[in-house]
């Protein structure tokens, strides 16, 4: 069972364009009136991350004799991919370049499974061979894929010339959709499909969850607990948090800030912690069922994301924001593109505007 973002609406219907020999209905070995389609990009599982599990829980979900996936090699891949009710397939190559030896194996794959569309994810630079396919494509946006080159001569000619070929666009948020919008100057068939979170894994905790979530963390029974769940990148605001911990650490001693993940930022961050005497953990990235456990421990969850360079970097979405709000914890977060989109000033959670230490102390209280 999927939940949701707050406030999902769509925009257009995403769909091929009818024109001759393309968009067909499918007639045999799929659903009638189903559109099949061709997915291709970097990102699925078995690798982790936030696109990939956005891509898989978007894709499990259709007929699977109406999906076909072309992606990346990745390390336990093959037993992933003969566990799927669809078909897989995978590059010799670790990426996919947008040059001509895609695109002929993109009209190959195309052809061979006789599919009516085909969706690249994401629209730069994979999104680049679609105006060269002999099929309809669409395109699928997150965030910083098409705020950055959208802003940036050059870059901006060819974002406007792979969004006005296309038969529509996946967006992630109302802001992915808005930064197509506003770079090709127009507005265009595009479906904002916000992520969901499984709400089986992340819900409310029982108070003896709750209590042996925390015996396992080596967390104190009853000490206030916030927590962060993220790549440790600045975008994220992580020292901003770390800050703010050391702000309220001085009236609430036994406060415990646990930030978990991976990135390049975790060496600053935890020498920041050491410096402002901070009671901030950073444990790395967890287990499954350990980042499930943590939500239920949090009595607060922070992610204090910020724009930088001048709008070119900001937040896509943060669907770490709808895994706490599954798992009935309130949010505090920075407003940055799509992150308000996430949580609902004042009903889930809090926005702040800006981010400072002293305003996300005072928001966690």
């Amino acid at each position: 069972m999927v939940c949701a973002a707050p406030g999902a609406q769509p925009r257009r219907p995403v769909g091929p364009r009818r024109s001759a020999g393309a968009g067909r209905t499918r007639a045999a070995g799929g659903a009638p009136g189903v559109t099949r389609h061709l997915l291709v990009t970097n990102d699925f599982p078995p690798k982790v991350g936030g696109i990939q599990n956005y891509l898989w829980e978007l894709w499990r979900r259709l007929p699977a004799d109406d999906v076909v996936v072309h992606t990346t090699p990745y390390e336990g891949a093959a037993a992933f991919d003969a566990a799927q009710p669809f078909a897989v397939t995978r590059s010799r190559e670790p990426w996919l370049l947008p040059g001509p030896h895609l695109t002929r194996r993109v009209r190959r794959l195309a052809r061979r499974h006789d599919v009516d569309l085909v969706v690249i994810d994401p629209a730069l630079p994979a999104g680049l061979i679609g105006p060269r396919l002999d099929h309809p494509y669409a395109v699928i946006v997150h965030g910083a894929e098409v705020a950055v080159p959208g802003r940036l001569p050059g870059t901006q000619q060819l974002l406007r010339a792979v969004l006005a070929g296309a038969a529509g666009v996946i967006a992630a948020g109302g802001y992915a959709a808005g930064e197509c919008e506003r770079a090709l100057g127009r507005p265009l068939p595009a479906f904002v499909i916000p992520p969901g979170v499984d709400v089986d894994r992340f819900r409310l905790s029982s108070a003896a969850e709750r209590s042996e979530a925390r015996r396992r963390l080596n967390l104190q029974p009853e000490a206030p607990t916030v927590v962060s769940v993220s790549r440790l990148v600045p975008r994220k605001g992580m020292d901003t948090l770390v800050r703010a911990a050391a702000l309220m650490a001085g009236s609430r001693p036994d406060l415990r800030v646990v930030i978990a993940g991976k990135g390049r930022d975790r060496r600053r961050l935890t020498r920041l912690a050491g410096r402002v005497d901070a009671p901030v953990e950073l444990p790395g990235r967890l287990r499954d069922e350990d980042l499930a456990a943590l939500y239920g421990c949090a009595d607060v969850f922070a992610m204090l994301c910020r724009t930088r360079w001048g709008g070119l970097e900001q937040e896509g979405f943060g669907i770490v924001f709808l895994e706490a709000a599954a798992a009935g914890v309130p949010q505090v977060a920075g407003r940055s593109g799509g992150a308000h989109e996430a949580v609902i000033d004042g009903e889930t959670g809090i926005v702040l505007d800006p981010a400072t230490p002293e305003s996300a102390a005072a928001a966690i209280g």
